[in-house]
């Protein structure tokens, strides 16, 4: 429909902070805490955000299954 559906992870590597949050290359981020991922700068809020979160709940998609992943940042 000419929107994006997320954004495409790729060089996710073992041991980072990503891989941690439960992340893969490949991995489609369609969202975080409820809010739509539909632009580079979608993806930037969300990287700057996690510098005050708690916690975060991320929404994507992994090989053709919808997943949400919670995670707790200590």
């Amino acid at each position: 429909k000419g929107k994006p559906g997320g954004l495409i992870l790729t060089g996710i590597k073992p041991g980072s902070f990503f891989r941690k949050m439960g992340l893969r290359s490949g991995d489609i981020l369609t969202g975080v805490d409820g809010k739509n991922i539909e632009s580079v700068d979608d993806a930037m809020k969300f990287y700057e955000n996690l510098k005050s979160a708690s916690d975060v709940t991320l929404h994507l998609k992994r090989r053709g299954r919808t997943e949400a992943i919670n995670y707790h940042i200590e």
